[in-house]
């Protein structure tokens, strides 16, 4: 139940506490609610999620141009269409929680 977040706990702990008394503790069980846990922190911190993410993919795509001779910093112009697509490829998830933001501050203003 301990790694469960916080607000879930306090909403359900007690309903999922006496599910887990009426259950036989098996190692699927286990597995299941370990499962579970790890599924409601990644949705209780998931822009976190999504910020780890581009920051792992960006650095990936740069030490592959650096390995690949396209750059040899992360400022490099896109004078070639390798350089390009590695450029654009670096740059797409940040691109993508740009966009994310933005459509998530707008539906309110849509909703109102």
């Amino acid at each position: 139940m301990a790694l469960h977040p916080k607000p879930w706990r306090e909403r359900y702990g007690d309903e999922f506490r006496a599910l887990l008394d009426d259950t036989d503790l098996t190692p699927r069980t286990l597995i299941d609610v370990v499962a579970h846990a790890a599924t409601q922190q990644v949705r209780a911190r998931f822009t976190l999620v999504l910020v780890a993410l581009a920051i792992l993919v960006s650095s990936i795509v740069t030490h592959l141009a650096l390995q690949a001779g396209l750059t040899d910093n992360i400022l490099w112009a896109p004078t070639t269409p390798r350089r390009a697509l590695a450029l654009s490829a670096s740059l797409a998830p940040w691109a993508g929680l740009l966009a994310r933001t933005y459509r998530r501050h707008r539906e309110p203003m849509e909703k109102g």
